[in-house]
């Protein structure tokens, strides 16, 4: 997992959000773990992480962490938020679970998609703090 390169792109005066730190951190963690191992196996080009947040609409933010991994299969897609669901050998497939289930808890949604030509983004949405829209 060496000699990649993370980036921040985060957004400024962005709205607070209401939830649990630790399981928020957790979120972010299992989705910046997971693009560091699907960078793990050689491939061309450079290894880049970036985490990214933004407003997704009046009500919600959005963050989003992108690799330059080979992507996600097409057919694995679909599920890869299942308990259980994994595509290497040696995961439990509950990462991507638990992300899920915190984000929901929080009044979140989830995604993931492939990044031409080659990569996987990952994002969730979280709605703001509602006091903070006042």
């Amino acid at each position: 997992m060496c000699n990649v390169s993370m980036s921040l792109e985060l957004s400024p005066d962005l709205p607070k959000l209401r939830g649990d730190r630790v399981q928020l951190q957790q979120v972010v963690l299992n989705l910046v773990l997971n693009g560091l191992e699907a960078m793990r196996e050689p491939h061309a080009g450079a290894r880049t992480l970036v985490i990214q947040t933004t407003r997704a609409g009046a009500t919600a933010l959005r963050v989003t962490v992108e690799d330059s991994g080979p992507g996600i299969p097409e057919q694995d897609l679909g599920h890869i938020f299942e308990p259980l669901y994994t595509t290497k050998a040696n995961e439990l497939g509950m990462g991507l679970a638990i992300v899920r289930t915190i984000v929901t808890a929080h009044g979140g949604a989830v995604g993931a998609g492939n990044i031409p030509p080659g990569g996987a983004r990952f994002h969730f949405t979280l709605p703001v703090d509602p006091e903070a829209t006042r």
